[in-house]
């Protein structure tokens, strides 16, 4: 009776090992929402978008400002003044033509100027309304780099807060397995089969696959606040995972050869900019020719008797001084340094192209390696239980398998992460969509098996190839 006691408590245990695996660990959920959901929410919610959605705004305006400036603009001006003495001409003073009184300089007098500029040649401020909207463009340029980085963040808290899920489910089998084990040893040392030795080092393995838990647990708290903290979403449960079919991606050459990256379009507006703003400088050494019309209504009326008169003016300034000069010589330098910060950030996508691309190459080998490794693994730990109900080898062997078992499904976790996030890198930097990024195979549910036949003979199970972010 003990016997078979002792020998259904070691099959119960042997068909939970199995579990590691049947649950499945890779990229897309089934119940959570759709990565592009996510990413489109952060595109708008984001505070980097919203920031970025602001500047365009200024930049829009300044660009119409740098316009208005090269426009014809009015002015009207209204002055009253008191004067403690007036001056006049009294009626007969300039002759006997003179019938009425003549004010020079009325006691209080009243004056209303209207006048309007034409700006006609200004060299120098065409050159910053050619810069203002070099300055615009980069910002709309600019907004998608921005949006590329927020889809790099929002897809890592994505698939971060997924392969966690997987994992708190790994650590919770694990701990299920230590649970079962430890209950098995107890009733074997309290038969006096089993050392104190197996059951101390039980123990200890049960303690271990708690702090496992609450490691992952912990990994899927921060990952769900980081996600919603970008996208204002909040992500359901996880439930399934599709499996990476580890096709490879276009040559390297196509990818690095690509001019048309949002970098690209940022710094070549800057650039024109740049240059847009060395040539105001110079421009501001050359004279600047313009018009005005004046009407003027007062009622100092003077010799004319008129009390509104125009005046037309057409004015050539031109203004020479070094600080000028030290201008123009500022905005060069500043142009060349503009021309080396988009070759260091050309170079920089590159090499970020580069290392993703690698990664991908890379990734492909180890996923399929770790998907092997946690096959083997908990073949190897199914092995050791069903050697030690009939005593062929120690607790120590066992749980040491159990923990190989884990420790494996944590390495296809880190693995398949590793290539899903090299995927979506390289896509974002290139600046194309990263929703669909995995081509799938099949399709894994996060839920666990049945219970094994207590009887039946302990089965390994094919294993799963997850597809989540680098653990914290």
């Amino acid at each position: 009776m003990q016997y078979r006691y002792f020998m259904s408590r070691c099959s119960k245990i042997c068909g939970i090992v199995p579990l590691l695996v049947t649950m499945g660990m890779p990229r897309t959920a089934g119940a959570v929402e759709p990565l592009g959901d996510f990413v489109k929410a952060a595109r708008t919610t984001a505070f980097d978008a919203r920031e970025q959605e602001a500047t365009l705004e200024q930049r829009s305006w300044e660009a119409k400002a740098a316009l208005g400036r090269l426009l014809p603009s009015l002015s009207a001006t209204g002055i009253y003044t008191h004067y403690q003495y007036k001056a006049v001409f009294p009626p007969g003073t300039l002759g006997p033509g003179q019938t009425e009184e003549i004010a020079l300089q009325p006691q209080n007098q009243w004056e209303g100027i209207f006048q309007l500029d034409v700006p006609i040649v200004d060299l120098s401020q065409q050159a910053r309304y050619k810069q203002a909207q070099h300055l615009k463009r980069a910002s709309e340029a600019q907004s998608e780099s921005i949006d590329s980085n927020l889809d790099r963040q929002v897809a890592q808290a994505y698939y971060t807060y997924i392969g966690a899920s997987a994992l708190v489910l790994a650590a919770e089998k694990s701990l299920a397995n230590s649970e079962e084990n430890l209950s098995y040893v107890r009733s074997r040392h309290a038969l006096g089969v089993a050392t104190e030795l197996d059951l101390e080092r039980a123990i200890a393995n049960v303690e271990s696959a708690k702090q496992d838990l609450a490691d992952a647990n912990l990994i899927v708290i921060t990952a769900r606040r980081n996600l919603e903290t970008l996208s204002g979403l909040t992500p359901s449960r996880v439930e399934a995972y599709p499996e990476d079919d580890l096709h490879r991606e276009a040559p390297l050459e196509e990818w690095i050869s690509r001019r048309d990256l949002p970098s690209d379009r940022v710094q070549a507006e800057l650039t024109q900019a740049a240059k847009s703003a060395k040539k105001a400088a110079q421009y501001a050494l050359l004279p600047t020719l313009s018009a005005k019309a004046q009407e003027r209504v007062t009622n100092a009326t003077g010799f004319t008797g008129q009390a509104a008169s125009y005046t037309l003016q057409g004015v050539l300034a031109w203004r020479l001084d070094y600080g000028t000069y030290a201008t123009a010589q500022a905005q060069k330098a500043a142009a060349d340094v503009q021309r080396i910060q988009a070759e260091r950030i050309r170079r920089s996508a590159e090499d970020v192209i580069f290392d993703a691309y690698n990664r991908v190459e890379t990734g492909l080998i180890k996923s399929a390696s770790a998907r092997a490794q946690a096959h083997a693994a908990t073949k190897a730990a199914n092995l050791a239980l069903e050697r030690y109900k009939v005593g062929a080898v120690t607790q120590l062997e066992v749980t040491q398998s159990q923990r190989d078992a884990f420790q494996a499904q944590a390495s296809r976790v880190k693995a398949d992460a590793d290539l899903a996030l090299a995927r979506v890198l390289l896509r974002a930097v290139a600046g194309l969509p990263i929703e669909g990024v995995v081509s799938v195979s099949s399709s894994v549910p996060l839920v666990a098996a049945p219970p094994p036949d207590p009887q039946a003979a302990p089965t390994s199970t094919p294993d799963a190839a997850p597809v989540v972010a680098p653990q914290p």
